[in-house]
């Protein structure tokens, strides 16, 4: 991978964010100057679940995997940010992140953010709509998942099976119970 960056490379690249696009020049370079590098390989995890909280990270070149246990939650390419800025700096991170690629990313601290969006109003509605977006896609994702789970549903029902988790189904007895119960009748 190429050397470091120099304080312009960092401020160019954050520019090329598209959350960040709209933020002064000025504001940028700011959280450039303070932003670690961190190179990474495949396999490598950045934080781990359950780790003290490091801030945002961004990508500025390769692949990143954000997991919960060994659920995939989301795969972070180039100009994409993550972090979990809910949690306070040194807070447990909530998820993983694992290099997919040789990756290069930028660490900003928490509080060099929380500090961006006071000092610079755009960075923190820029932030704002960034958390909005996000907010939409993963509602359209739940919409998405509760339209194929009431399909789902609609093909049990037309294969005669009662949907598990419906508050009207009946409770059904696994075969070994019903067959104990069977017994127990013919017995009395």
């Amino acid at each position: 991978m190429e050397d470091t960056l120099t304080l312009i490379e960092k401020t160019a690249f954050l520019k090329t964010v598209e959350v960040l696009a709209s933020i002064p020049t000025e504001a940028l370079a700011r959280l450039a100057d303070r932003a670690q590098e961190v190179r990474c390989e495949p396999g490598d995890v950045l934080f781990a679940e359950g780790e003290p909280n490091r801030g945002t990270f961004l990508v500025v070149e390769g692949l990143i995997e954000l997991r919960k246990g060994a659920a995939l939650v989301r795969m972070l390419r180039e100009r994409m940010a993550f972090g979990e800025m809910f949690l306070d700096e040194g807070e447990p991170h909530q998820y993983t992140a694992v290099a997919s690629q040789s990756s290069h990313v930028l660490n900003l601290p928490s509080q060099e953010v929380l500090e961006g969006m006071i000092d610079f109003p755009e960075f923190g509605v820029a932030m704002v709509r960034a958390l909005a977006l996000r907010n939409h896609r993963l509602t359209q994702r739940v919409l998405e998942m509760e339209e194929l789970l009431a399909q789902f549903h609609a093909k049990l029902q037309e294969a005669g099976i009662d949907a598990p988790d419906r508050p009207d189904a009946p409770t059904a007895t696994p075969p070994q119970a019903q067959l104990r119960a069977d017994k127990i009748e013919r017995s009395l």
